[in-house]
């Protein structure tokens, strides 16, 4: 049996259409359509895109294969196309969710359209799954009440004893999830009380790159090859070392970390880049819009007249 938000989705996609969203205003119609066709290429599959409330982005895979696969499989391919979409559909920042369904579609007697939704799975326009979901005004709403704490928003904490501020951001998720997956946490330190954005602060020494994994398995036998290329230029090539387990205070665990020191003008250079692509050892990740916005904010925090 279908969820409510199951048939909402359903009901809506079809109201839509099961093309390009004659519901979305004209001047997304050309964005859509382009997002479309990219999904196409990519999947094979026929898709529906459609824009609800000029907010809620819907897409449709009808009649796929996987359709008639494990539903492990559809999550799968969910969770890849909202990464895709967080990452090629030009208007992501005006999203507030993603909305990715598996649909079976079948047209009878010519006039007579049979459709049933198998799955349908949730996201923010970065590509995380939205846990928790209610319907208001047949469109789907993540409660205010729910929400998570902003991980990207930078964090200043002046150090009184030392006279110092280190801004950081709690985590840019480069894959997977918190409890598996692979996170960047980057953070500096600059002198005085730069708790203010725009101040007169000096620019830091360095920054600090860590990176988390947890995984089944460990991914990094010793230091892993770092490169960062912004808009496919290459801007670092070094190393990030791995952090002995010994020294994280975990003996036994699947979680590993790794270092990097960087300048600031690096962490400038990436902050303002449109593309930002970090290959650690066998790993390539590519920031999203909302993970080089937050290294901006970082950068907010060192006044311009001071950067190198």
């Amino acid at each position: 049996m279908l969820s409510h938000r199951q048939r909402i989705t359903a009901i809506t996609a079809l109201a839509c259409g099961l093309a390009v969203s004659a519901c979305a205003p004209l001047k997304s119609l050309t964005a859509l359509n382009a997002l479309r066709q990219q999904l196409i290429r990519k999947y094979h599959d026929d898709v529906a895109v459609n824009l609800q409330n000029s907010r809620y982005l819907s897409i449709v895979f009808v009649n796929s294969s996987l359709n008639k696969q494990e539903p492990a499989q559809r999550a799968e391919r969910a969770q890849d196309t909202a990464r895709f979409v967080a990452l090629n559909f030009e208007a992501i920042k005006t999203i507030d969710q993603v909305w990715i369904s598996f649909m079976d579609s079948e047209t009878r007697a010519i006039f007579l359209h049979y459709n049933r939704v198998i799955d349908s799975f949730g996201f923010d326009r970065n590509g995380a799954s939205l846990d928790s979901v209610t319907m208001r005004d047949n469109a789907p709403v993540y409660e205010e009440s729910k929400k998570e704490t902003d991980a990207r928003a930078p964090v200043c904490h002046f150090l009184t004893a030392s006279n110092e501020t280190d801004i950081s951001v709690t985590r840019l998720q480069l894959e997977g999830s918190v409890k598996h997956g692979i996170a960047l946490v980057p953070h500096f330190k600059v002198a005085g009380n730069a708790c203010v954005p725009g101040t007169a602060t000096p620019p830091p020494e360095y920054v600090v790159l860590d990176f988390a994994s947890y995984a089944d398995k460990r991914l990094f036998e010793g230091n892993a090859a770092l490169e960062i290329y912004c808009d496919d230029r290459l801007a670092l090539k070094g190393n990030a070392q791995l952090i002995p387990t010994a020294e994280s205070g975990i003996e036994e665990s699947i979680g590993q970390y790794l270092s990097a020191r960087v300048s600031f003008k690096l962490l400038k250079r990436m902050a303002t880049a449109k593309q930002v692509r970090i290959v650690l050892g066998s790993k390539q990740f590519q920031l999203l819009p909302d993970d080089v916005t937050a290294l901006a904010r970082m950068t907010g925090y060192v006044s311009d007249e001071s950067a190198p």
